[in-house]
């Protein structure tokens, strides 16, 4: 059951069988974010029809009507045809948003699927706002209140022709640019985004794969000025890329997702938050990539009186080298370290964010990525040491460099301060 929510609350989390989920409550607007897994179910079939059961369970609880955003980790990717089957006959419009199908393995091997859904809904409270949304198929779901669009794009895949980590990943770029500018953003209206690559620390030719996508995010970013509108006026920023994550896949291809913003209001921030603790990722030393990765370490999205952080794929770097080197519990807990220092209020007042705070207690939803089955265990109670209570997903993926052992990312509800 969901907690009660207490004064001014911005954040509550709840459950139901098979379904944790957090409300933020923002802007006159509600967001729901759930994740469902199968209780139930002898075969992938019946545990995807499971989960989705389970997500709608939960939905239904908190009355979140219109889900905007599904990303679909898979034990198998070739199941996606079957959960798309699923997903059409038995739950008809109402689960087709944007949509990501993920080819990470959940760390609980029992389990065939694991939902990440977010949903929208006007808020129950005094400043409700009229919300409405636009479900453009699998690849785009429109969000609009309080003269402010939030665009959820997903499910980006290179065409088939393409040959090699560079071109695909190019090519996946421009397919999530022409969606973007279909539905009637700009591409630098993008301020989050997530690579899943597979193989993503192999060689390929000479190089690297991650080397080769980073390549190709260097290349396809060149003279795009991101979020220029919204950056805060009273403060002096570097480089300007979205939060981003990349991390492996367990097929040996690239996917793709973003979301953008769009407002015809000027209280509007939308801002890169870079970590004290660590070099920036585009101000990495060449042996890294010799095109350094472009995104930023997270990115602070606040009107009226509310701020969202979107938490980038965070690993155990302290300036740009890897710490706690086989040490997974180790690299757990600076991993949250890093992440503690990054959405700090003295950190987002640093950026142009004032009057907000936050730490680890106010994430919504995060999600673990493992490498290695055999420290699943001691990460998992490392990381619930510290988030006990917030929905997260556990999944088996690489990290983009070999000595990295976990990665975190997340969304985090700011208090006001």
């Amino acid at each position: 059951m969901l907690q009660e929510r207490k004064g001014n609350q911005t954040l509550c989390r709840g459950q139901v069988d098979g379904c944790a989920y957090s409300i933020v409550y923002k802007n006159g607007v509600d967001y729901f974010y759930g994740l469902a897994v199968p209780t139930k179910g002898e075969n992938a079939r019946m545990q995807i029809f499971s989960a989705f059961e389970n997500l709608e369970a939960a939905m239904a609880e908190v009355d979140a009507c219109s889900l905007v955003k599904l990303n679909i980790f898979l034990r198998e990717i070739g199941d996606k045809q079957l959960v798309r089957a699923i997903m059409s006959e038995n739950f008809g419009d109402f689960f087709v948003p944007a949509t990501t199908f993920i080819a990470q393995k959940p760390c609980n091997s029992n389990q065939a699927i694991i939902i990440e859904a977010t949903a929208v809904n006007s808020s129950s409270g005094e400043n409700s706002l009229p919300v409405s949304v636009y479900n453009q198929g699998e690849h785009a779901t429109i969000v609009e209140y309080g003269n402010v669009s939030i665009g959820f794009f997903g499910g980006f895949i290179p065409g088939e022709e393409t040959i090699g980590a560079y071109a695909r990943s190019f090519d996946a770029f421009a397919k999530m640019r022409a969606e973007v500018e279909t539905n009637g953003f700009l591409f630098p209206q993008v301020f989050r985004t997530w690579i899943y690559q597979g193989n993503i620390v192999l060689e390929e030719g000479d190089t690297q794969r991650y080397k080769e996508l980073n390549r190709a995010r260097s290349d396809f970013f060149y003279g795009t000025s991101f979020i220029e509108q919204f950056l805060p006026k009273n403060v002096s920023l570097g480089a300007i890329y979205p939060a981003s994550t990349g991390i492996g896949a367990d097929d040996v291809d690239v996917a793709m997702s973003c979301q953008a913003i769009q407002a015809e209001r000027e209280d509007v921030i939308v801002v890169p938050i870079e970590n004290p603790n660590q070099t920036s990722a585009f101000n990495y030393a060449e042996r890294y990539s010799p095109q350094s990765p472009q995104f930023a370490r997270a990115c602070a999205v606040k009107y009226n009186d509310c701020c969202t952080v979107y938490v980038s794929g965070t690993a155990s770097i302290v300036d740009e080298k890897t710490v706690f080197v086989d040490d997974p519990v180790g690299q757990t807990n600076q991993t949250l370290d890093n992440i503690a220092a990054l959405i700090s209020g003295a950190n987002l007042e640093k950026h142009g964010v004032e009057g907000f705070e936050s730490d680890l207690s106010d994430f919504a939803v995060a999600r673990v990525y493992v490498k290695k089955p055999e420290h699943l265990d001691v990460i998992r109670e490392a990381y619930l040491q510290r988030l006990a209570d917030v929905p997260v997903v556990f999944t088996y993926a690489d990290v983009c460099r070999d000595d990295l052992l976990v990665e975190i990312e997340g969304i985090v509800s700011c208090r006001k301060s």
